[in-house]
């Protein structure tokens, strides 16, 4: 008798314990809006890369000369994975300088990607990847969807240093 309600007792903690993390796991289900938001990684490739440096804009497309370098390495970057989110935002002051004063990049998707994080990302269309200027002490991206405003709480990559070493390649300025 004493073997038998010991092993209801395991038995008991089990299924407490399987119950509490199937609890966990769809609460972040639920608040990421992402049903794998645990696999990490990132296989898109955007269909439009805009370099804004100084005012100016270079837009590549498939086919382009620097295309796939710079397309990969938005790739890469994002495929590192997501850290964390930031409490920063981006004001039409900062996304204007980012735009028009320092190097910025662009990734523009045709439909909606999904960064897999244990926080909510939404389903972007477009990237913002600042490179010099405010907002650059640490790997952030700006997230729009359908052309809609950069959102605030802008994710943390864990490296930007491909799409960096793509720049340096095609000759932009990245410091």
């Amino acid at each position: 008798m004493e073997q038998r309600a010991g092993w209801n007792f395991f038995t008991m903690i089990l299924v407490v314990l399987a119950f509490g993390a199937l609890v966990v796991f769809l609460t972040l289900v639920m608040t990421t809006g992402d049903f794998l938001f645990f696999l990490g990684g990132f296989a898109e490739k955007p269909a439009v890369v805009l370099v804004h440096q100084d005012g100016k804009e270079t837009e590549y497309r498939a086919g382009m000369p620097g295309f796939e370098e710079l397309a990969e390495g938005v790739r890469q970057s994002l495929d590192s994975g997501v850290s964390r989110p930031s409490n920063i935002g981006l004001s039409d002051g900062s996304r204007d300088e980012a735009l028009n004063k320092y190097t910025s990049v662009e990734a523009i998707f045709h439909k909606p990607v999904k960064l897999h994080a244990t926080f909510y990302t939404g389903n972007p269309t477009r990237i913002l990847f600042p490179i010099t200027g405010r907002h650059t002490e640490i790997p952030v991206i700006f997230l729009s969807e359908k052309n809609e405003p950069y959102t605030t709480l802008a994710p943390v990559l864990h490296t930007r240093a491909p799409l960096v070493e793509a720049l340096v390649k095609l000759g932009y300025r990245t410091q």
